[in-house]
C-alpha cells in the first residue's frame, strides 16, 4: 500500500513540474486568434494593455490618421508596386476601420496607423531558408498614440501581384479591433 502512495505522489510530483514547465515557456509571438489568422503568418502584440480599448473607440469614432509606404525589393527586380497602388491600400484600409465606426463611440485620443507593404526580396543574402522565400510580401501595421507604439501586426501575403492584400488588410483591422 505505500509503495502505491509513493508511486501516485511521484506522478503527482512529475505532474506538476511538468505543468510550471509548460506554463513558463516562452510563448510565440504569431498569432492564431482569429478564424484569418490560421490562413496566413500572422505576429501581433498589444504593446500597452491600458490604451488599446480606448485607441478602438478613436477608430470606431473615425478619429485617426493613416501613414503609409511601400517597400520595395532592393536586391530582386521589384515587381510587386506595377500591380499594387498604396492609395488603394489606404482605402481598403479605411474602408476595412469604416465597418467598426460606431458614431456613439466616444474619444479624445489621436490615434495613428503607420502601415507599410513589403514586397519579399527573394535575392536578399541575409534570406537563408527556402520558408523566408515563399511568401510574396507582408502589411506590417504599427498603431501609435503620441509616438507610443500601442500595437503592432505583421501578416504575410502570397499573391505575387497582391490580389490577396484586401482580405489580409480586412484581416490586420479585425485583429486590432478585437485585440485586449
Amino acid at each position: 500500500m505505500k509503495y502505491i502512495a509513493a508511486i501516485l505522489a511521484f506522478a503527482f510530483l512529475v505532474f506538476l513540474v511538468k505543468v510550471g514547465v509548460d506554463s513558463t515557456a516562452k510563448k510565440s509571438s504569431k498569432s492564431v486568434r482569429l478564424e484569418c489568422h490560421k490562413k496566413s503568418t500572422v505576429f501581433e502584440r498589444v504593446y500597452d494593455q491600458a490604451l488599446i480599448k480606448e485607441v478602438q473607440r478613436a477608430l470606431q469614432k473615425g478619429e485617426f490618421e493613416l501613414l503609409s509606404h511601400a517597400k520595395k525589393a532592393q536586391y530582386m527586380e521589384s515587381k510587386l508596386f506595377e500591380y499594387v497602388d498604396m492609395k488603394e491600400v489606404d482605402a481598403m484600409v479605411k474602408n476595412a476601420l469604416a465597418a467598426y465606426k460606431d458614431p456613439q463611440a466616444q474619444s479624445t485620443t489621436p490615434v495613428t496607423i503607420d502601415y507599410f507593404v513589403y514586397e519579399n526580396d527573394k535575392d536578399d543574402p541575409g534570406k537563408k531558408t527556402k520558408e523566408s522565400k515563399l511568401f510574396a510580401g507582408y502589411l506590417h501595421f504599427k498603431v501609435l498614440v503620441g509616438g507610443e507604439r500601442i500595437y503592432v501586426i505583421q501578416i504575410d501575403f502570397m499573391d505575387l501581384q497582391g490580389k490577396d492584400i484586401p482580405e489580409k488588410v480586412e484581416c490586420a483591422v479585425q485583429s486590432l479591433m478585437t485585440a485586449s
